[in-house]
């Protein structure tokens, strides 16, 4: 039986399956990988910042080892599309939800964000996405391309069944770090071509997809979990 002790992240999550199911798919890498110094314990909901907060604010939160700092709440979420005011102002809203949160709860938020979608982050696991797309259905002929599948469309990739799949085939603690790399460069390209960014209430992004900072809290997970 594995002794080590557990490290434990409260995440909510926009959608109903990939990320939900993706965040456990890393909880069982990190735990049976025999590479970490701690186990991820996570309990991924479908649910709003400020609920999640209210749900598990009461419990202990916990502290990273080394300087016992309190490790952030997260929430991962899809921009969708920034020029449409309806998705942009969603958008927003749970950013304000963070925001009201930590006052309230005495916490602090982490974003994890991808600009169209979800997609992006699990496309980095096998190839570079350094260029735009139309829109977010545009992503569906890279899914089947990358993962070797022929969805008719992107509802039919997030099927739990479907999804979980993907995962058990191409998302390994090697492949998380090409991803993360390749989110790093997504970030720089951005910073070199002096796409148009976005500040508002303290989070910064780019209006132009791609742009993606769910690697930011993956590799938040890998450091705490001390993955050698």
């Amino acid at each position: 039986m594995d002794k080590k002790e557990s490290r434990h992240f409260n995440i909510s999550v926009e959608g109903i399956n990939c990320e939900t199911l993706y965040f456990e798919h890393l909880a069982k890498l990190i735990n049976s990988s025999g590479r970490n110094t701690y186990n991820l314990k996570i309990d991924p909901k479908k649910v709003s910042p400020l609920d999640y907060a209210r749900r598990n604010a009461f419990k202990p939160n916990e502290r990273r080892k080394k300087n016992q700092q309190k490790l952030p709440y997260i929430h991962i979420q899809d921009i969708e599309d920034y020029y449409d005011s309806f998705q942009r102002e969603k958008f927003y809203a749970v950013i304000d939800e963070m925001r009201k949160a930590e006052d309230q709860f005495g916490i602090s938020y982490q974003l994890g964000y991808s600009n169209y979608t979800f997609e992006l982050w699990m496309l980095l696991h096998v190839a570079e996405m350094n260029h735009a797309v139309q829109d977010r259905r545009a992503y569906l002929k890279w899914v089947n391309r990358w993962f070797h599948r022929n969805f008719a469309n992107l509802d039919e990739f997030k099927q739990h069944d479907n999804f979980q799949a993907i995962l058990d085939e191409y998302v390994t603690l090697d492949s998380i770090q090409l991803a993360i790399q390749r989110a790093e460069n997504i970030v720089k390209k951005n910073e070199e071509d002096r796409k148009t960014r976005e500040t508002y209430h303290g989070f910064t992004f780019y209006r132009d997809n791609p742009d993606i900072s769910v690697h930011e809290v993956v590799q938040l997970i890998l450091e705490v979990c001390d993955i050698r």
